[in-house]
Formats: structure tokens, sequence, C-alpha cells
């Protein structure tokens, strides 16, 4: 009996010392894990900080293009007006006659890729929103006229 109660002796030993060990390793590892959850905190509430004000910027710039006048002093239409059409693109359709949205609604995705060329695929990947835009813009003329 004395061989059995030694062993089992020995385990409940071995077990308590790994127990203390493994209790004073994790303990001292707690305490950095919870310093990095501080600094992750702060970091996540400074970044939710930086996209408020990066939505306001971009909520700004929103409004702006909605409020691009679209007819200039003659009373032609601003065809930049349109987002993605600059003025060589404004420019371009004008050579091809196309002056007004109601104009530039009328035309195809192909016709519109003809005149443009090479600038269409490489600025317009979606001609479908550039002749969208233009039907807002026409439907609004029209509703104010």
């Amino acid at each position: 009996m004395g061989v059995i109660t030694s062993i089992v002796l020995g385990l409940l030993i071995g077990w308590l010392v790994e127990w203390v060990i493994d209790w004073f390793y994790w303990h001292g590892r707690m305490r950095p894990v919870a310093e990095e959850n501080v600094r992750l905190t702060q970091d996540n509430k400074d970044l939710q900080e930086r996209i408020a004000s990066l939505e306001t910027k971009v909520g700004r710039k929103s409004q702006l293009a909605k409020t691009r006048p679209t007819s200039d002093r003659a009373k032609k239409d601003n065809l930049q007006a349109i987002k993605g059409v600059g003025p060589v693109i404004s420019k371009r359709l004008n050579e091809a006659g196309i002056y007004t949205f109601e104009e530039l609604s009328q035309l195809t995705a192909n016709e519109l890729e003809e005149i443009m060329g090479s600038l269409a695929k490489r600025f317009f990947p979606k001609q479908e929103s550039i002749l969208t835009q233009a039907r807002e813009f026409a439907q609004q003329k029209t509703e104010k006229a």
C-alpha cells in the first residue's frame, strides 16, 4: 500500500506544481493582453472618428455634385454636371452634335462608345450610368419647365 500511496501522492503533487506554474505563466501573460485591449479599443475609436469625418467629406462632395448647375448662362445644358464628364468629354460630345441632356439620353451605349472612342473604355466602363444620369437631368429639366 505504500507504493500505491506514494504514486498517487506523486501524481497529486505533480499536478499541483503544474497548476501553479500554469497559473503564474498565464497570469503574467494576461496583463499585457489587457493593456493591448485598451490600446486596440482606443485605436478602434480613432478609426471610427476618422471614418465618420471621411463620410462627412464624401457627403459634402456628393451634395456639391447635386448642386452643380445643369445649364450655363446661355441656357445650354452643362454636360459636365454628369459625374465623370469633364471638359474634354463635353467637347467631344459637342463636336458630335450633342448639346443637351435629352440628346445624350437618347444615345445607346454603342453610339456613345463610338463618339467617345478610346475615352469610353478608359473613363466609362459602365456607359449606362452616364446615360442614366443624362435621363435624370433631362427629366428634371422637363419638370422645371
